[in-house]
């Protein structure tokens, strides 16, 4: 497992200052072939809207920061045939489907998810389905 899928929670720290960005940055530097479900735009979206709502950026770098998103990625990838998966797992372990679309592409991609998400993290990480997840923090290249 080479191949790492990125979801939003580590997305925002590569255009926003945030804890572990430096981590987030030296992914990027890795190196290694970093994908993403579609519904990242979206969160990424969400996440920089707040940002705004909070005064940490303007609409302006927002919208900027929005359109940079598909360089960071080998594939962008369609989530159809990944939502009935994820939201079984969402209902066995009582958390939102988004981050179970995340970790649904990681396993038919055989690569693993890469989060800044802790509580996901801890709610999975004893199941079958921890193998597939890395926490950020705990990340080395």
């Amino acid at each position: 497992m080479s191949a790492l899928v990125v979801d939003a929670s580590v997305a925002i720290k590569w255009l926003v200052l945030e804890e572990d960005t430096d981590k987030a940055i030296r992914l990027l530097e890795s190196g290694r072939a970093l994908y993403a479900p579609r519904l990242i735009f979206i969160e990424v979206a969400n996440a920089l809207a707040r940002k705004v709502r909070e005064g940490v950026i303007t609409q302006g770098d927002a919208a900027e920061y929005v359109g940079t998103m598909p360089r960071f990625f080998k594939t962008m990838l369609d989530t159809d045939d990944l939502v009935t998966t994820a939201l079984e797992n969402a209902c066995t372990y009582l958390h939102p489907v988004y981050d179970f679309i995340y970790l649904e592409a990681a396993r038919r991609w055989d690569a693993q998810m890469l989060t800044a998400d802790g509580r996901f993290v801890a709610k999975i990480r004893a199941t079958d389905l921890g193998r597939f997840v890395i926490l950020l923090s705990e990340w080395s290249a």
